[in-house]
């Protein structure tokens, strides 16, 4: 079995990734000349083990790499094609999770081989406590999703165990499902909405002064940014259309729906609402910064009822956004002096 499980997940696994190791390898010694590399990935090191920030950072970054590992188990093991893993059941609880580390260990090579070098450094400048703290954190990630490759082996499409042993039903409200829905198949147009909405936020509103304070400019240009969130109702609009049709036949009140709706939309206004916090009072007064955040959150409720009420097409949709920025341009530049 430990043969099969490494032909069909870690070959596969590096197989897949091999365009994101091949960036990561430029990255790290294409930019580097060759006779320096050894010193420039030296002081690397040294920095991580002076520097906890940095370090931190490094452990960010070997979590994110956990749960893309965790990602591709779980559509290796929600493929038909490998239900006969879970005849691994069969086995004792201590072999089969021995199997599951060593899979993890191959898995989680790269972060494992890092750590070594990072502690084999540590000791070379007799900072072997801080070498530890590296290597003990890569084997309690191998663990860790060790330990969740053979909960899933043991319990196929459920989640934690009752007190009674018997596999208990995760219950996810209706909000994490368009909220994960961006997160993992629109994280690129997500990301970038959210980048030009706070760039531009930030970059108008700094410019402001107390003696020419004019925020019509920076409102519109916060407005269009709001309207960039368009395409993610859209997108929102189209799973309930096609993968999430049974939720219109439950029995869900549609104050609760509406409800669920708003949260999404107060989730997505964060990173907003949070530059506008560290630019009050100064450059933007704090009752101005309120009627950012309201109006903004009030256009993402419109852009977000307007797709739920009416099926319109791509071009539709966009249509009608161009008419709305239209009349709140006009709106801003009569009413807001």
């Amino acid at each position: 079995m430990g043969l099969i499980l490494n032909k069909i997940m870690v070959r596969v696994f590096y197989r897949q990734l091999s365009g994101f190791f091949l960036f990561v390898f430029l990255v790290f010694f294409g930019v580097v000349q060759p006779s320096t590399q050894l010193y420039f990935h030296y002081t690397l090191i040294r920095g991580m083990l002076q520097n906890f920030g940095f370090m931190a950072l490094v452990g960010a970054a070997w979590l994110i790499y956990g749960f893309k590992v965790r990602r591709f188990l779980r559509s290796v093991l929600e493929d038909p094609d490998a239900i006969f893993l879970y005849r691994l059941n069969a086995l004792s609880t201590r072999r089969l999770l021995r199997i599951c580390v060593a899979v993890q260990t191959q898995l989680f090579a790269p972060v494992a081989g890092y750590a070594v070098i990072i502690a084999a450094v540590a000791a070379s400048q007799k900072m072997k406590a801080k070498g530890l703290i590296p290597l003990a954190y890569a084997g309690l990630l191998i663990l860790l999703a060790a330990l969740d490759l053979r909960r899933r082996l043991r319990y196929p499409g459920e989640s934690t165990n009752s007190g009674r042993g018997r596999p208990r039903r995760r219950f996810v409200p209706y909000w994490t499902i368009p909220g994960r829905f961006l997160l993992m198949e629109n994280k690129g147009i997500l990301l970038g909405v959210k980048v030009f909405g706070c760039a531009i936020l930030y970059l108008f509103l700094r410019i402001q002064t107390p003696v020419d304070y004019d925020l019509r400019m920076p409102f519109l240009a916060y407005s269009l940014a709001i309207f960039g969130h368009g395409i993610l109702f859209f997108r929102i609009h189209q799973l309930e259309t096609t993968r999430l049709i049974f939720y219109r036949a439950l029995p869900v009140p549609p104050a609760r729906r509406l409800a669920h709706h708003a949260l999404l939309c107060f989730l997505l206004l964060t990173p907003e609402m949070m530059v506008l916090g560290w630019l009050i009072p100064h450059p933007i007064r704090l009752t101005d910064g309120l009627l950012f955040v309201i109006a903004g959150y009030g256009l993402l409720l419109l852009l977000d009822s307007v797709v739920i009420a009416g099926d319109l097409t791509a071009a539709d949709y966009l249509k009608l956004c161009l008419v709305l920025f239209g009349v709140l341009y006009g709106l801003v530049l009569k009413a807001w002096g």
